[in-house]
């Protein structure tokens, strides 16, 4: 018994060869600084990026959506697929042990008349092991272990997919409400400029032209307040999706999209999105995994050993004495001829893993693009949003003044319809450009990872 336990312990500290290549990340030309100027006062990126934009009820639609989303939920569920996926394969690289335990009685024959009574007892134990000389279990297990990481990793990119969407929405939903608000005041307006006109027509001022023209003004402002609301109704159910919840039962604490802060945001070097943006970590556990079987393909060329050890106890009768049997076994598999499979699964492995190597190399070029164009569009939406507001102060003062001047006469009617005209487009405009540069902030959190670390 102690010379085989002995035997089992040194063919067990037996270390396996490796046959996985070492993991090269490919190389990837990586630009210095982005393109566009970044600000000087930019505020380094935190995991919970969001709470930059000091808004409480957006913190509190995010914390839901972490918890209740249903894509994030299931992406968990994917995790522990994996997770459990690694321990199967794990359990290669450990004995197997299993024991049997079996009993019989005999009492006496009533047919012969003969009586006698005989027990008999047996009770077994059996383990078995692979020896894996050659690395072909630790390559699988190695390859699970990083598509599990690939899966972890995977699952914190759609989290910050959804706490984007979050954001972005629950802004489309504020902006929407400011534009119906704008939509209010100048159909209040042109209501006002209406009663005027039918005044002056009724004294014989101003002709049925002019009143025609000014209710197609307030039709298409009523028509136009209609798909607001719509369009308020649409983006709230959205937004109770993303939190998991039905939309029925669903309502959003009121806020305005004023009191809301753009962030300044420090976008770092390009070559941090390497390390900084789960995606491109992901990609690169994949490849990691795609590494390691080639290993497991190139151990498959080699024989495999396994070793087996069985000891029974068998009586005859409880008190009686009794026996012990050991035995100790072992079994080589060499392929000898397989028609071109291991070759073929050697070449699979390999293209594999240069495809991954391409797929890694597009993942963070195209995370380049993403982050260059998230700043690009931060940058314009400001310098934007400011020449839009000096155009709305003015068109704000044109239509002030061009109602006081046609309500005393001293302009026509089409003066004062070009800037009732003038003023909607105007406010509409920097309405919706707010909501670009909040977009672009959410975007450009995004495309940087998010404060994500590993």
């Amino acid at each position: 018994m102690k010379n085989i336990i002995l035997s089992l312990t040194i063919i067990f500290s037996l270390a396996a060869c490796n046959m996985t290549p070492e993991y090269v990340r490919p190389d990837i030309v990586t630009p210095d600084t982005w393109e566009t100027p970044e600000s000087a006062q930019a505020a380094v990126i935190t995991s919970n990026w969001w709470k930059n934009f000091g808004d409480d009820t957006l913190n509190q639609l995010i914390e839901q959506a972490l918890s209740n989303n249903t894509d994030i939920n299931a992406g968990i569920h994917v995790v522990e697929q994996s997770r459990a996926a690694l321990k199967i394969v794990g359990a290669s690289l450990w004995p197997t042990l299993n024991a049997q335990l079996g009993g019989s009685e005999t009492y006496t024959n009533p047919n012969s008349g003969e009586s006698f009574d005989s027990n008999r007892f047996n009770a077994g134990l059996s383990a078995s092991y692979e020896l894996d000389l050659f690395g072909a279990n630790k390559s699988n297990k190695n390859a699970f272990q990083a598509n599990y990481l690939s899966s972890l990793y995977a699952q914190d990119a759609l989290k910050l997919v959804v706490m984007a969407d979050v954001a972005q929405t629950y802004f489309t939903w504020l902006n929407l409400n400011k534009r119906l608000e704008i939509a209010d005041q100048n159909l209040s307006s042109r209501r006002e400029v209406l009663r005027i006109i039918q005044v002056r027509v009724d004294a014989g001022s101003d002709s049925d032209l002019e009143l025609a023209q000014q209710k197609i003004l307030v039709a298409n402002a009523e028509a136009s307040r209609t798909q607001i609301i719509e369009l308020i109704t649409n983006t709230k159910n959205a937004l109770a999706i993303l939190l998991g919840r039905p939309p029925q039962d669903f309502n959003i604490p009121h806020s305005t999209v004023d009191e809301i802060s753009i962030p300044k945001i420090a976008t770092g070097q390009p070559s941090d999105l390497l390390e900084r943006r789960p995606d491109i970590k992901a990609s690169e556990a994949k490849l990691v995994a795609a590494n390691a079987d080639i290993g497991a393909a190139k151990a498959a060329f080699f024989p495999s050993i396994s070793i087996g050890l069985d000891n029974t106890l068998s009586t005859t009768g409880f008190g009686d004495p009794s026996s012990t049997i050991f035995s100790l076994a072992a079994n080589i598999a060499a392929p000898i001829f397989q028609g071109g499979r291991l070759e073929g699964g050697l070449e699979q492995a390999t293209a594999k893993q240069l495809e991954l190597a391409e797929n890694y190399r597009g993942a963070v070029y195209t995370a380049f693009q993403e982050a260059e164009d998230a700043v690009a569009a931060v940058y314009s939406a400001q310098k934007r949003e400011s020449f839009l507001d000096t155009a709305m102060q003015q068109s704000r003062r044109a239509y002030a003044l061009s109602k006081i001047r046609y309500d005393a006469g001293a302009i026509d009617f089409q003066t004062l319809l070009d800037t009732q005209i003038s003023l909607l487009s105007t406010e509409d405009n920097y309405a919706q450009m707010r909501l670009l540069r909040l977009t672009a902030a959410v975007n450009l959190f995004k495309s940087l990872g998010g404060g994500w670390s590993h």
